[in-house]
């Protein structure tokens, strides 16, 4: 690879809420590279290194915490019985700050967890500079 192809890439932060200290941010920051990339942040601390200021990501962790004290894999939690909507509108205006935030530097994805029964539906959507979604193709395979 040349340096010159590398030169269009645009790094990719894609906000996703997981398990294990509440991770939510993770980033790609070489073409081809699969999946969300590397995890770089979650609810237990901010750093001057990350790529929004604390306030944001006190916001974030919030969000991220709460879905961390969920146990879907569980037995004892309904995943129908949680309020996806709600979580979902709270990450997508979360993913907007964020994208006002980075700008240009990096393209900003939103991805549902698979605990989510209806993941499948806008399952990723990507968040342009003026707040608009567009839809992503699946980066899972079918199930």
């Amino acid at each position: 690879m040349t340096a010159g192809s590398n030169a269009s890439f645009v790094p990719i932060l894609t906000v996703m809420a997981d398990y294990g200290n509440a991770p939510f941010l993770w980033r790609v920051d070489a073409p081809g590279r699969g999946g969300v990339g590397t995890n770089i942040c979650d609810g237990v601390c901010w750093r001057e290194s990350l790529p929004m200021p604390e306030g944001l990501w006190r916001k974030f962790a919030d969000w991220a915490i709460e879905f961390d004290r969920t146990t879907f894999c569980s037995d004892d939690l309904d995943a129908n019985g949680w309020d996806w909507t709600a979580f979902h509108a709270r990450g997508l205006e979360l993913v907007r700050w964020l994208k006002e935030e980075v700008g240009d530097t990096c393209r900003v994805v939103y991805e549902k967890p698979c605990e989510d029964p209806e993941y499948q539906v806008d399952e990723r959507r990507e968040v342009l500079a003026d707040g608009t979604l567009v839809p992503l193709p699946s980066r899972r395979s079918n199930r």
